[in-house]
């Protein structure tokens, strides 16, 4: 008995290649704004030590974002995070000796705010044997000269500490923090690691601070915004920006003095944190 095939949906479909393009685009589009990272709504260690206190303030009061174009930098470091997980869980010193030197993209508890709750996060690396906590930033040029002439951001500083102060939390030790910033368009000898001893009190002063925002907003919510100071970190790319607004409430007119950057100058990003 011969069965007939079933009719193909797509064989009505123009074969135009623009067509090919929009569907292609519309695609990848999707699924970078419904990356659970997109979506994430809680403040995690990634942001803890952010420059800017407003942006937090308008995290924390569960402002709506205005809509960002799909973020292709922080999506190729999310690939590469995922390539490095399968790396180090592959180590063949693991494999030879049973034994589990690397710890992957491991969620941690960094501590708890009040009004918060606990905050956690994935630390992209923890290297059991040394007790070193190490986390990846893909940047490019621009960034990776920036940060080796001048160490990381006090924001990246921050994150990595908040780590270490997980694993310790976890009952593992902490000896030293690291990130390593691998060249997004580069070579990989042009990659720079910088560390420095573990030291507690730089992610307590960070969850502090933080408890200090979520404690005047919790007494003052939107009238708040105006107490809270802002800093110059890429206000242009901020969801909570609003060109020229005078009402804080409604969005964020920038911070006094803030200048264009262009995408090489941002800060590395991941979908992972």
């Amino acid at each position: 008995m011969t069965v007939a095939p079933l009719p193909d949906p797509f064989t009505a479909y123009d074969s135009d290649p623009e067509l090919v393009l929009d569907a292609y685009m519309s695609q990848i589009t999707e699924a970078i704004t419904n990356h659970p990272r997109s979506l994430q709504k809680k403040i995690g260690p990634s942001e803890v030590g952010m420059d800017c206190l407003r942006r937090l303030a308008y995290k924390l009061l569960d402002h709506e974002e205005r809509p960002q174009a799909p973020n292709w930098k922080a999506t190729v470091g999310t690939a590469v995070h995922s390539w490095l997980e399968d790396v180090f869980t592959a180590d063949p010193e693991i494999k030879a000796s049973g034994l589990q030197r690397w710890y992957t993209e491991t969620r941690v508890d960094v501590g708890e705010v009040p009004g918060i709750g606990h905050i956690t996060g994935s630390c992209d690396l923890y290297d059991r044997v040394t007790g070193t906590v190490l986390d990846h930033k893909c940047v490019g040029p621009a960034q990776l000269k920036k940060y080796r002439a001048n160490g990381p951001s006090q924001q990246y500083r921050t994150q990595a500490h908040l780590y270490g102060r997980g694993w310790v939390r976890a009952g593992m030790r902490a000896t030293h923090v690291a990130i390593c910033f691998l060249p997004r368009n580069g070579d990989l000898r042009d990659a720079y690691l910088w560390h420095e001893p573990y030291d507690e009190q730089i992610a307590v002063d960070g969850l502090n601070r933080l408890a200090g925002i979520q404690a005047l907003i919790g007494l003052q919510g939107d009238d708040a915004l105006s107490l809270i100071p802002t800093a110059d970190q890429y206000c242009f790319n901020c969801p909570f920006y609003r060109s020229g607004s005078t009402d804080l409430s409604a969005g964020c007119p920038g911070h006094q003095g803030a200048t264009p950057q262009t995408r090489e100058h941002q800060p590395a990003l991941s979908l992972t944190k």
